[in-house]
C-alpha cells in the first residue's frame, strides 16, 4: 500500500508531505498525553486520509487494468460516502475553546495540524478522482459533477459535526439515516453551514488544482 501511496504523482512529492505532516500531527498528539485528543484525533485523521486510499486505488487499478471499469462507479461512490471526514476534521477546532489557558498554544497548534493534514488529503484524492473523471466525461461536465461532490461534502460535515452521524451509518442503520438526512434538508442552519461550507471548499479545490498543475505540468481541462 506504501508503494501505490507514492505513486500517486511522479514525484511523490506530494504523498511524502501528507506522510510527513501525518507523522508530526500524530508526534503532537501523542506528546500532549491526553487519552481523549489521542483517540478522537488519530481516529479522525484515520478517517481523513481513506477518501486518498480508495481514490488512489482505483488510479492505480484502472491504469494497471487490475480492476474492471464497472469497479469504478462504487468506488466512486464509496470514496464520496467518507470524503466528507476530510474537511470534517476542521470543525475539531471547536475543541479548543474547552481546552485549559495553559495549554492552549499547545493544543492550538495541535489541532491545526491535525485540521490541515486531513483536508489536504481531502483535496489530494479530490484531484486524483477529477482525473479519472475528466477521461471519461470531459471538461465541464467533471467540473459540476466535482462541485456536486463539493456540496454533499460540505452536507456531510453537518451531518457529522452536529447530528453526530458516520459514514458507515449508511450499512448499519440506513432508515434513520434517510430520516435524519430529510429533516436536515428543511433545517435552515444545516442549509447555512452547506453553504458556507461549500463556498470556502470550491475555493479552496479551485487554488489547489492550479497549483498542482503548476507542480505536476498536469492539465484537469
Amino acid at each position: 500500500m506504501l508503494n501505490k501511496l507514492l505513486a500517486v504523482y511522479r514525484s511523490g512529492e506530494g504523498l511524502r508531505l501528507l506522510i510527513l505532516l501525518s507523522v508530526m500531527s500524530m508526534a503532537l498528539v501523542v506528546v500532549r498525553l491526553n487519552p481523549w485528543y489521542i483517540k478522537m484525533l488519530s481516529w479522525n485523521l484515520f478517517l481523513a486520509w481513506i477518501p486518498l486510499i480508495v481514490a488512489l486505488s482505483l488510479r492505480e487499478g484502472l491504469e494497471n487494468r487490475r480492476l474492471s471499469n464497472w469497479v469504478l462507479w462504487p468506488g466512486l461512490a464509496l470514496w464520496l460516502l467518507f470524503l466528507p471526514n476530510s474537511p470534517y476534521i476542521i470543525t475539531d477546532l471547536f475543541h479548543v475553546r474547552r481546552v485549559p489557558e495553559e495549554t492552549l498554544w499547545f493544543d492550538t497548534m495541535m489541532f491545526f495540524m491535525c485540521a490541515l493534514t486531513g483536508l489536504l488529503a481531502g483535496l489530494y484524492s479530490q484531484v486524483l478522482v477529477h482525473r479519472i473523471l475528466n477521461q471519461r466525461l470531459g471538461r465541464t461536465r467533471t467540473w459540476i459533477v466535482m462541485i456536486g461532490c463539493l456540496i454533499l461534502t460540505s452536507f456531510g460535515v453537518y451531518l457529522g459535526r452536529y447530528i453526530r452521524l458516520n459514514s458507515w451509518d449508511l450499512f448499519t442503520d440506513p432508515l434513520e439515516l434517510a430520516q435524519l438526512v430529510t429533516q436536515s434538508l428543511f433545517n435552515p442552519f444545516a442549509l447555512k453551514l452547506t453553504l458556507s461550507y461549500t463556498f470556502a471548499l470550491v475555493t479552496l479545490y479551485t487554488g489547489f488544482t492550479q497549483y498542482v498543475q503548476r507542480r505536476t505540468h498536469e492539465s484537469l481541462d
